[in-house]
């Protein structure tokens, strides 16, 4: 059915702190895996080989200067910026459901729009986040959990890298 997926409305809480009112725009990260042509001297043709994937990054705007946002800036010893994403999906027959996006990683930049004589009232920052993790949930159903330091790789349940851990004992 046409038009049963519409984003309604979405908030973002970074370092645990709520954004509403104040976020202007959210980038979700680009799923990418990377691939090798792989040819044996039988075959007719290459075929993709999963090698892996693509960083992950993510970019959010929030009106203003955001002062608890700009010192999570950069490397912060022993620690990552978590942000999570709460959005609200409505089908034609009025059903609302939340999808609820967890971000981990690290600021890599920050880039303020150009202050001018012009109305002020949209000025916003907007925040690069390159990503060490990712999770999907949608109404209590995990879709995607992507955890490159722990070797996981979910997607609709279902692990892709559950054997490679188990055969190199790192679960």
């Amino acid at each position: 059915m046409a038009a049963d997926n519409i984003l309604k409305r979405w908030s973002i809480w970074v370092d645990g702190i709520g954004k509403a009112g104040n976020a202007k725009e959210y980038t979700p990260p680009a799923l990418e895996v990377i691939t090798k042509d792989f040819q044996a001297g039988d075959m007719d043709m290459p075929i993709p080989i999963d090698v892996g994937m693509a960083g992950m990054e993510t970019s959010y705007s929030i009106y203003g200067v955001d002062v608890t946002v700009l010192p999570l800036f950069g490397l912060r010893q022993g620690s990552r910026t978590a942000v999570s994403v709460r959005s609200t999906y409505q089908d034609l027959k009025g059903n609302s459901y939340d999808l609820v996006e967890e971000l981990g990683g690290m600021i890599t930049k920050i880039e303020r729009d150009t202050q001018d004589g012009g109305d002020q009232s949209d000025k916003a920052m907007k925040v690069t986040q390159k990503l060490d993790y990712y999770k999907v949930v949608r109404s209590g159903v995990e879709l995607i959990e992507i955890d490159p330091v722990n070797h996981v790789r979910k997607l609709g349940g279902i692990d892709a890298l559950e054997g490679i851990r188990a055969l190199m004992q790192l679960s």
